[in-house]
């Protein structure tokens, strides 16, 4: 783990301990569509008790909270032209702990492998 950062499973300096998780984390839209609708798991787990709540960025009420926990999950549907990004905060002094996005891409042709070989003309 390293340094909070968006792309992946990012934990902040001082909670090391924190990870979380967003299942799945890319979604792909087709051709045509503006909006990616899917379920999406958040999960987390630590190496000591934290009192935390799971919030979507630019959200004021949370998710989720949880007391005293090592571990939890939220499970919702997501429906989401752009990328989401979920903070794990601790409640006792409003620190992020984890934090981790939910990737929309528009251009699916970024993942497709090309068909023909670059020598091809046709």
């Amino acid at each position: 783990m390293g340094s909070a950062s968006w792309g992946q499973g990012a934990v902040a300096d001082e909670a090391a301990d924190v990870e979380l998780i967003v299942h799945p984390s890319l979604c792909i839209l087709e051709r045509g569509e503006s909006l990616c609708r899917d379920q999406v798991e958040v999960s987390w787990r630590a190496g000591q008790r934290y009192t935390v709540c799971l919030y979507e960025l630019g959200e004021p009420d949370p998710l989720h909270c949880w007391e005293q926990s090592r571990s939890g999950a939220h499970t919702s549907l997501l429906e989401a032209a752009d990328d989401v990004h979920f903070q794990l905060i601790e409640m006792a002094d409003q620190r992020v702990l984890a934090s981790h996005a939910f990737e929309v891409v528009a251009d699916a042709q970024r993942y497709r492998r090309r068909r023909r070989n670059p020598w091809s003309f046709f």
